[in-house]
């Protein structure tokens, strides 16, 4: 069950019954001192420019589609006793996008942006225990192609929705409490012993001291322990008393060595619970519970390593996903999409192009896996990643990623982003500043992933990863042969290995794009990482995800789901893909691929529908001696056939229109072969994406995999075309002071355009002779050469039909294909950068 609302411009998806995991007292971190107070559930939202409009009641955590600037508002009530005797932290899980942040009309905090989770202290002077206290967020939604993370030019990423998508709370702790709390273990180099250095910040804001501590020097104490489950201390740290004044820290840092320690792995992911006490005398001041699991996790040169043993990344993309809610999910759907991945039998995740929910790193850390987060950003042009602002936001949006999840324990790696190409400058310059961030502030390991493969060393960066998409790895052998050779073993990984579907289910794998033919795919690139040592790989990806944009690779369906997951949006398990990795990952009876038969997917449309245009063309021609020698004269001697058309000659309306038509249906045809070939195209599609425009996006993505409707709809399209450019040409005579007769302009205009009828028997074939690719760069220049001719045919028909100087003309027609041409790129450059992302995709397929 789900509801829908509209504010505006703005729709909301929310869950009616979404509850808090509050049972989860350690990632909560509940004690018997500390709590938290809940600001889910039921809000009021408005549009922020209209004061006087009707706040709408709505759940949160919510998402939104559409674009808007929104306020929401949230009472909350407090005690005397939890105002005067807490520090209360406002804890958000997840606003996209921008948000002020105010309590009681008070700014207290502006969240710059991105999904990432964040926290603050609540001042306790605007607070009230006597009335009800008013939460409001204002939140803007709106991403561009700059300056926002993620950027609009987002190629297969999960839908982004604006909202309050994730939980917010107030968690409160005594005014003496333990502020912070680092955790760190240092493995003995047999790995049979350990140490674990706990460095605890205590802080001291009592509004005014104790009794006790009037009369006696502040003295306090603090306790940690590991316990079990039930709270038994398995073992004690030792620990001193220390001083600490009121408004002021200290830091405690405490040393345990524990001989034989079980050391998590994703066979055996067991953790131990260090329990902290603060006491002043007798009297019990905190508790704080942290779950830590013991492991060392490193890249050398030759492998991954853990705890000493050679590690490799059996690893699997995931993105938080949900086929009504997005990236909204239950926490009861999180457990259950690791434990789906759990079992399948891989030990590492990557979340791919998303900020993750907290609590999915706590889940990895329960059931053995290794988690691997990343920055999600891909594919930037050089001249947004040398903007100062953007490379400023990345370190910002980095460090709160460290801030809040760098004490995650199953957090293993921390990644750069995607899409980079290595010859780059600004791309290795941005990698390398940001791994230093990762290296000053953790020991995490840092990965970037390439869609290029000419990689040079970059400092601070651990891993080098390679994407690969409908390309199988055995393809790029060699050069990962060479990438082991130059940078170990070790530091070369596959990032991310998908294979798209949209043929469906077949019957064997030598049809490409099927669920065959990606079980095969991920069988042999299983078998191709052992073979060559490889130190890891991610499968691209866990389960099927919904997208802002239609991706052409995975066929046509209204939702933008992309099919490239081992699970539909469903999460069946019946997806032949899934089988087999299961069955290989896990050990088991191999699990056979069909080979089946090669199906052609030629439309027989084109052949049908150029044989009918062949049929008219020639009942047309003998239609009459005037046609042919019209056709004839149009065709070889154009001055003089436009020259006849200018002084008014007889020239048959009915004909000419027919003709018209022809040449519109044929154009059509030639078209509709090309975008027919594309349709699986990644630099096809990677330039569309460039124009950031999901209305261009599905309409391309319907005529790629529509050929018979779109042979209609880009006929009738070029009919309308050559009617705008004969009004065109009428228009442009009144600049040449002739008196030209709209029917001339017509004739011109059409018969300029004769030489595209002697392309029917091309378009009959066009789309096999591509898919042969035995002589496409010559189809290309030819047909290049073909348009070029007719271009020139029609200038020539208009410097003739205005009784012109040529060069006057020619002039004129290029500088307005120019303008026009200039100005339709001029708007998206200025709407979404698209020159800068057309570049780049022409460097990212080693085309410039």
């Amino acid at each position: 069950m789900f509801h829908n609302f509209s504010i505006g411009q703005v729709v909301f998806k929310e869950f009616p019954d979404y509850q808090i995991r509050s049972s989860d007292y350690i990632f909560f971190d509940i004690s018997e001192t500390r709590s938290i107070i809940p600001l889910i559930g039921k809000w009021f939202v408005r549009p922020f420019n209209d004061e006087e409009a009707k706040k709408v009641s709505v759940s949160v955590p919510s998402i939104f589609e559409g674009r808007g600037e929104l306020i929401f508002e949230k009472n909350f009530t407090l005690t005397p006793n939890q105002v005067s005797q807490n520090i209360l932290e406002l804890i958000f899980f997840g606003i996209n996008f921008s948000a002020d942040i105010s309590v009681n009309n008070i700014i207290i905090y502006r969240h710059g942006g991105g999904e990432y989770p964040f926290k603050f202290e609540l001042p306790r002077d605007i607070l009230r225990s006597d009335v009800e206290n008013l939460l409001s967020v204002r939140l803007g939604y709106e991403i561009d192609s700059k300056n926002t993370i993620p950027l609009k030019q987002r190629f297969m990423y999960p839908k982004n929705n604006g909202g309050i998508a994730g939980d917010v709370f107030i968690h409160l702790k005594p005014n003496i409490f333990i502020s912070k709390t680092n955790i760190k273990s240092i493995l003995s180099e047999d790995f049979k012993n350990t140490e674990l250095i706990v460095e605890s910040v205590i802080r001291n804001n009592a509004i005014k001291t104790f009794e006790a501590l009037e009369e006696e020097p502040p003295e306090f104490n603090l306790m940690i322990s590991i316990v079990n489950k039930s709270g038994e201390i398995l073992q004690q740290f030792p620990s001193n008393p220390f001083f600490l004044e009121r408004n002021k820290d200290v830091t405690q840092n405490q040393v345990l060595k524990i001989n034989t320690p079980d050391l998590w792995t994703p066979e055996n992911p067991k953790s131990y619970l260090i329990k902290l006490e603060l006491f002043h005398a007798d009297s019990l001041l905190d508790i704080s519970h942290k779950s830590i699991s013991i492991f060392n996790f490193i890249s050398n040169e030759n492998s991954f390593s853990l705890n000493g043993n050679d590690f490799k990344l059996k690893g699997v993309t995931y993105v938080p996903s949900n086929n009504i809610y997005g990236s909204l999910l239950p926490y009861e759907q999180m457990e259950y999409d690791i434990t789906l991945i759990k079992d399948a039998g891989f030990n590492t995740v990557r979340f791919l192009k998303c900020v993750p929910h907290p609590y999915y790193l706590r889940l990895c850390e329960q059931y053995g896996l290794l988690a691997f987060i990343e920055l999600p950003i891909n594919g930037l042009p050089s001249g947004i990643v040398q903007d100062q602002s953007f490379q400023n936001r990345c370190k910002e949006f980095l460090t709160n990623y460290i801030t809040f999840y760098g004490h995650q324990l199953s957090l293993a790696a921390i990644g750069m982003g995607g899409g980079y190409l290595p010859e780059v400058d600004s791309h290795i310059s941005l990698i390398s500043n940001l791994s230093k961030i990762v290296k000053d502030r953790s020991d995490l390991v840092t990965y970037a992933s390439f869609s290029n493969l000419d990689f040079q060393q970059i400092e601070y960066l651990d891993v080098y990863g390679i994407e690969l998409l409908n390309l199988n790895a055995k393809d790029v052998g060699e050069t990962i042969t060479q990438l082991q050779n130059d940078f170990g073993p070790g530091k070369i990984i596959v990032s991310e290995a998908g294979y798209t579907v949209n043929a469906g289910g077949s019957d064997g794998y030598v049809n490409d794009y099927s669920f065959e033919a990606q079980a095969k795919y991920f069988e042999q690139l299983l078998t191709y990482s052992d073979q060559i040592n490889l130190a890891g790989y991610f499968v691209n990806t866990m389960i099927d995800y919904r997208g802002d944009y239609a991706s052409f690779l995975s066929g046509y369906n209204q939702e933008n789901i992309y099919r490239i997951g081992l699970l539909d949006e469903n999460r069946n398990t019946n997806r032949i893909t899934y089988k087999v990795l299961y069955a290989k990952l896990n050990n088991l009876e191999k699990v056979t691929i069909p080979i089946g038969s090669k199906k052609e997917d030629a439309p027989m449309g084109f052949i049908i529908f150029g044989l009918v245009l062949a049929i008219f063309m020639g009942v047309l021609v003998n239609s009459g001696r005037k046609f042919r020698e019209d056709a004839s004269r149009a065709l070889l001697r154009p001055y003089n056939f436009f020259a006849d058309v200018r002084d008014q000659r007889i020239i048959s309306a009915y004909q000419t229109t027919l003709l018209g038509i022809i040449i519109a249906a044929v154009s059509a045809l030639i078209a509709a072969n090309f975008l027919f070939f594309l349709k699986t195209s990644l630099f096809f599609e990677h330039s569309v994406l460039a124009f950031a425009n999901p209305l261009i996006s599905n309409v391309t993505n319907y005529l790629l995999w529509h050929p018979l409707p779109t042979l209609f709809w880009l006929t009738l399209f070029n009919i309308v075309f050559l009617v705008i450019i004969s009004i065109l040409v009428k228009t442009g005579s009144l600049a040449f002071r002739t008196k030209v007769y709209i029917n001339s302009a017509y004739f011109t205009v059409i018969w300029s355009l004769i030489p595209v009828v002697l392309l029917i028997p091309v378009g009959i074939v066009l789309y096999r002779v591509l898919v042969a690719n035995v002589a496409n760069i010559y189809i290309y220049i030819g047909l290049v050469l073909i348009f070029i001719w007719i271009l020139y045919r029609l200038m020539k028909g208009i410097y003739v039909l205005f009784d012109a100087n040529p060069g006057k003309v020619f002039f004129y027609c290029i500088l307005f294909s120019a303008v026009v041409i200039g100005g339709f790129l001029f708007y998206f450059e200025l709407e979404s950068s698209t020159v800068q992302y057309l570049i780049f995709t022409l460097k990212q397929f080693n085309i410039i």
